[in-house]
């Protein structure tokens, strides 16, 4: 049976994922062995708040196509480790040097030989999104990189946003940090600014692991399998207070020695800040329309968080809800957990018409959603890759990333 095509895709390939995963960590070096579109494509993918084009490439050419490109690949690796200041590089592929079977993992081991850390792995576009890319170098990451050491008391992993390819991964990372410390225990968010290679290798101290989306799965899994760590797996991003206080709950009971006494007043602070800011948009909800039916077209890490917000917080009704990331089969059940009928598109076309069919009052997407919106006539609030909405600090999950979505909520709404 031939694969079904995809019109317009809002992710790009396994070689993007893995790409802005291995970015996104001070001290790894990601190495492209691909054509030299490859690596551009990855940096254009993403548009504002991207991760530039900046990264060592093979630059394959129709001559290594023809003859092979393992040796260009070993004089590569010879010169990023000579120039560019990483502890780690990895050596990502591309759909042409797998094609073609350049022995990667030959040339990586000459590196390893030579006493240089060089990981290597298969990232070509046909083995799946930027998605599966993230996830097969996360598991990598762990299976081959990390080496156990003793227990740090308090440390919590954070893995499933997925760096530059969900919109507001910095953010979200950000904020569960900032609440897990709130409740006393010491957050490991590996990418971002207060990650990098020493919490990488860290992963393997911790006393628990926290997935908040499908795609950091594997990785939990693993770092249980080699190291007894615990874990515990969100249905997705918690939005909100009721959804974060009860994902809070969840981590400190599974934390070991926490101060629940102090763990509890952070998390009614919380509660008690949100509930004091909703009071003060009540009206301003009512005036434009109290509530209303929303469509939502969003990758796992963000679509459930999203819905029960609005749902059981706005007392709003989900006309039509899209996971836009094909998540594995096996995470969906927890996905779709008290959630009414869930669809699962990749598609542009038939996500398109899921929504238009929907009679939504607003919908909850990604730019692509734009034309949608405007033939239902409706506000659209951009919460997913490809967007213009610039999301360094403010994200949608956790106490204020509720506040977040109600702020584009009203201000969507004042300009529709």
């Amino acid at each position: 049976m031939m694969a079904a095509h995809l019109m317009r895709p809002r992710a790009g390939c396994a070689l993007h994922g893995a790409l802005y995963a291995a970015t996104a960590i001070d001290g790894v070096t990601p190495l492209v062995h691909a054509t030299p579109g490859c690596g551009v494509q990855a940096g254009l993918w993403q548009g504002v708040g991207g991760c530039g084009v900046s990264w060592p490439t093979s630059n394959l050419s129709e001559k290594h196509i023809v003859f092979g490109g393992a040796s260009r690949l070993r004089e590569q690796i010879k010169n990023t480790r000579g120039v560019v200041s990483g502890e780690i590089t990895v050596v990502l592929t591309g759909c042409p040097a797998e094609m073609i079977g350049d022995d990667v993992e030959a040339m990586a081991q000459e590196a390893r030989d030579a006493g240089d850390e060089v990981l290597d792995l298969a990232t070509a576009g046909f083995r799946g999104s930027a998605y599966h890319g993230y996830q097969s170098f996360l598991l990598a990451a762990v299976e081959r990189t990390v080496v156990p050491g003793p227990t740090r008391a308090g440390l919590v992993n954070i893995l499933g946003p997925v760096p530059h390819q969900d919109a507001t991964w910095l953010a979200e990372i950000e904020e569960l940090s900032r609440l897990i410390a709130g409740v006393g225990l010491i957050p490991n968010p590996i990418f971002g600014p207060f990650g990098g290679l020493s919490s990488l290798r860290a992963t393997a101290q911790a006393e628990l692991s926290v997935s908040l989306s499908p795609w950091g799965g594997a990785a939990v899994r693993a770092l249980d399998d080699r190291f007894g760590i615990p874990w515990i797996e969100s249905a997705g991003l918690p939005v909100g207070a009721a959804a974060t206080g009860a994902l809070l709950e969840r981590i400190v009971a599974a934390a070991g020695e926490v101060d629940d006494a102090a763990a509890r007043i952070f998390i009614d602070h919380e509660r008690q800040r949100e509930a004091y800011f909703i009071d003060r948009l009540l009206e301003t909800l009512y005036r434009q329309g109290g509530a209303r039916g929303f469509a939502v077209a969003l990758p796992s890490l963000h679509v459930g968080g999203i819905v029960r917000f609005l749902n059981r917080t706005l007392g709003w009704s989900p006309a039509a809800i899209v996971v836009t990331d094909n998540p594995p089969a096996e995470h969906r059940s927890t996905l779709e957990d008290d959630l009414p009928v869930v669809h699962y598109s990749e598609d542009d076309e038939e996500i398109a018409a899921l929504l238009g069919g929907s009679g939504a009052e607003i919908v909850f997407g990604s730019s692509l959603e734009r034309a949608v919106a405007d033939r239902l006539a409706v506000p659209l609030i951009e919460c997913a890759t490809p967007t213009r909405r610039l999301s360094l600090t403010s994200g949608y999950g956790g106490f204020r990333g509720g506040l977040t979505l109600l702020e584009a909520i009203v201000t969507a709404s004042e300009q529709a």
